[in-house]
């Protein structure tokens, strides 16, 4: 069976800090999360309509990766500069995948 976990975290920026998130520091942040050991695949997608929308949506391994990328990510600070661009709170939610489903 396999354990791999979708993660998927909701972004809204603030208005004044969206262009540069996404033009600057995400491509970064992409690089670091694909190199990230137990993470299979890392995509970030921004709303059309919405551009201060962005939601990221991520592969790993196992629970146990999600949980040591999240610690790392907070180890390195780059959660609490991250909430200093956000309008509101972050969504994030964990999806295992079900057995039998297509990878």
């Amino acid at each position: 069976m396999d354990n791999d976990v979708t993660v998927t975290v909701s972004l809204t920026l603030k208005p004044d800090e969206a262009d540069r998130f996404c033009e600057v520091m995400l491509p970064e942040l992409q690089k670091q999360t694909r190199a990230f050991k137990g993470v299979k695949s890392a995509r970030a997608v921004r709303h059309a309509e919405h551009p201060t929308r962005v939601l990221f949506i991520d592969v790993f391994d196992s629970k146990e990766d999600v949980g040591a990328y999240f610690d790392w990510r907070k180890s390195t600070g780059d959660l609490d500069l991250l909430a200093t661009l956000l309008s509101e709170p972050p969504t994030i939610e964990v999806w295992p995948t079900m057995a039998g489903s297509p990878g």
